[in-house]
């Protein structure tokens, strides 16, 4: 890529990572860290099933969409069922078509069951801040990768 005068502004290579259950690959930019120059997180990945169940509720200091879609040909076309829990009375909403679900900063959320994947799904998670931090419902740190989640699950 050419150097220019907004050359910090065109990401060529976004982190790509396969840390995400259940593992899928997935494209990371984190605006505040690894070099970004913007205060958003974007997070993009595919799941193709088998069912699964991740995260413990926690939330975020900043608001974050999280885009439901369907197929790469149609994103329209949602053939799967994925529950979301929402606040600290655990309000749980069942998505079953293309749906984003705004959660504004401070609210308690998860975790997410993905009950049912019978097509390809896409999952973009847009943070307004610059660096992915988890806080629990008192407000704690929580670890964000999956072996630290595992842990925590235990206790």
């Amino acid at each position: 890529m050419s150097e220019g005068k907004y050359s910090q502004y065109v990401i060529t290579a976004p982190t790509l990572k396969g840390d995400f259950p259940p593992l899928a690959q997935r494209m990371v930019y984190d605006g505040l860290t690894g070099g970004g120059t913007g205060n958003v997180g974007i997070r993009y990945s595919f799941f193709y099933g088998p069912p699964f169940q991740f995260e413990v509720p926690h939330k975020h200091d900043y608001d974050q969409f999280l885009c439901f879609l369907g197929t790469p040909e149609d994103v329209r076309v949602f053939d799967a069922e994925v529950e979301i829990w929402l606040g600290d009375e655990k309000e749980k909403h069942t998505i079953t078509e293309s749906t984003i679900v705004h959660i504004p900063a401070g609210l308690l959320h998860c975790p997410m069951n993905y009950k049912r994947i019978s097509k390809p799904i896409m999952l973009i998670n847009i943070t307004l801040g610059g660096e992915y931090v988890k806080k629990g419902a008192r407000g704690e740190l929580l670890p964000w990768k999956p072996e630290d989640m595992k842990k925590l699950k235990k206790k």
